[in-house]
C-alpha cells in the first residue's frame, strides 16, 4: 500500500481494479471510499476527436485493447516511442523482447495509443500481428491475412499465397513497395 501511494491516481484505481477482478472484492470494497475521481478536462471534445481516431486505427489495425487492470509505466512507454519516431528518419524495426508475461504487448499498444506518433509515423494505419509459437500451416495463415490486409486498396485481386516462402516474397515486394516505411 506504501508504494502505491507514492503513485499517482492511476495507480490506487488499477489496484482498486486488480482486487475486483482477481476475486477480492472484499479487500476492494475497504479501498472503495478512497478511489480518486477522473477530473474531466476543459478540451473535452477534441479529447473525444482524438481517442475516436486512436481507437479507429488501432481497432483496424489488431492492436490489443488495454488491460482492465492496467498500471502506466510512461518510462518504458516513451523509450519506445521514440524508437518508434526514429523510423520516421532510418525505416527499420522496433524489436521489444522479454520473458514471456512482462508485459510487452501492453507497453507497445499503449505506445500507439498517441496521437501525434500515429499521425505523424503511421499514417497508413498499424497492422498488428500476434505470431508466438505457430505450426506451419498456422503461420501460413497468418501471413497470408497480413498479405490480405496489406493488399487491401490493391486494383489486383491476387489469391492467397499458397505457401510460407510465396508469402515471405509477397511481404517483402508489399513492404518495398508499397509501405518503406
Amino acid at each position: 500500500i506504501n508504494i502505491i501511494l507514492t503513485k499517482d491516481n492511476n495507480s490506487y484505481r488499477s489496484f482498486y481494479n486488480a482486487l475486483l477482478h482477481e476475486g477480492y472484492r472484499d479487500l476492494a470494497a475497504l479501498l472503495q471510499d478512497g478511489i480518486p475521481a477522473i477530473s474531466s478536462s476543459n478540451g473535452k471534445s477534441s479529447m473525444d476527436g482524438m481517442t475516436s481516431y486512436v481507437k479507429t486505427i488501432l481497432c483496424e489495425g489488431g492492436v490489443p485493447q488495454r488491460p482492465v487492470v492496467f498500471v502506466t509505466r510512461p518510462k518504458l512507454v516513451d523509450a519506445i516511442k521514440q524508437k518508434l519516431c526514429c523510423l520516421g528518419s532510418d525505416p527499420g524495426w522496433v524489436t521489444v523482447y522479454g520473458m514471456a508475461g512482462c508485459g510487452k504487448t501492453v507497453l507497445t499498444a499503449e505506445a500507439l495509443r498517441d496521437h501525434q506518433l500515429l499521425e505523424d509515423y503511421f499514417p497508413g494505419g498499424v497492422h498488428w500481428i500476434s505470431v508466438g509459437k505457430q505450426d506451419k500451416a498456422g503461420l501460413l495463415i497468418k501471413l497470408q491475412n497480413l498479405c490480405s490486409r496489406l493488399e487491401n486498396d490493391s486494383t489486383l485481386s491476387q489469391r492467397p499465397p499458397l505457401n510460407i516462402e510465396e508469402a515471405k516474397d509477397r511481404l517483402r515486394l508489399l513492404m518495398l513497395r508499397k509501405y518503406p516505411r
